[in-house]
């Protein structure tokens, strides 16, 4: 089951997964984020320019962006390999 992630470190499940509810998630557009085991990061695409904060727990899950300085900001949803079509 998919859930958010948010910046403060704190987790909720996300029952429904549709475009309406990952944009509500995140806060405005999304972008996908894959990582190396089939699962995904759904980020705000404008997070950085928002100024979003950096979120920890997130950056965790993504060491190759964050080996080159390519951090994850703002709350993400967290989905399960093929959760996400």
């Amino acid at each position: 089951m998919a859930k958010i992630i948010r910046t403060d470190g704190t987790e909720e499940a996300l029952p429904i997964v549709t475009l309406e509810s990952l944009q509500q998630a995140v806060g405005g557009f999304i972008e996908m984020v894959g990582l190396a085991d089939g699962r995904q990061l759904v980020v705000n695409e404008e997070g950085k320019l928002k100024g979003l904060p950096i979120n920890e727990k997130a950056c965790a899950l993504t060491p190759a962006h964050a080996a080159v300085g390519d951090l994850i900001v703002g709350d993400v949803v967290l989905a399960e390999a093929g959760e996400i079509d």
